[in-house]
């Protein structure tokens, strides 16, 4: 029976031992398949989650520095990763931000309006702000 992938779009013919099959074979298509199967099994399976948590800090003991390293041999990596965890931060339903920061109190501030942000990146959704003048901190 042919169906279409889940991970490519694309057309394949299900293997007969495998009827629920929904990924075709390419490399690719299984990586997705997988990644999918993780994120699902981290949230709903407690012992997974902490062997994983487990394995994950044997594997930082016993390669202390790794990341320090691998950063400073990578700049350009580090920069996209920064950029990535601000859009990660934005996404967040109740957002967490990493870093303590300032925060104004809003009373003392006078809206001068309602203003689109649009990202450069591609595939991003427009982000709604309102802008408050500086004077207003000072009347």
């Amino acid at each position: 029976m042919e169906v279409i992938c889940s991970g490519c779009g694309r057309s394949f013919i299900r293997s007969p031992r495998h009827p629920d099959q929904s990924y075709c074979s390419r490399a690719e298509c299984q990586k997705k398949r997988k990644a999918r199967w993780q994120k699902q099994k981290m949230t709903t399976d407690e012992h997974y989650r902490l062997n994983q948590r487990t394995s994950q800090d044997k594997w930082i003991r016993k390669n202390p520095g790794y990341w320090k390293r691998y950063r400073q041999s990578k700049p350009e990596q580090v920069q996209r990763n920064r950029l990535m965890q601000m859009i990660r931060n934005r996404r967040r339903k109740s957002p967490q931000l990493i870093a303590k920061m300032d925060a104004s109190e809003m009373r003392k501030l006078r809206p001068y309006g309602q203003f689109y942000l649009v990202p450069m990146i591609a595939k991003m959704d427009a982000l709604k702000v309102n802008i408050y003048g500086i004077s207003a901190f000072y009347p």
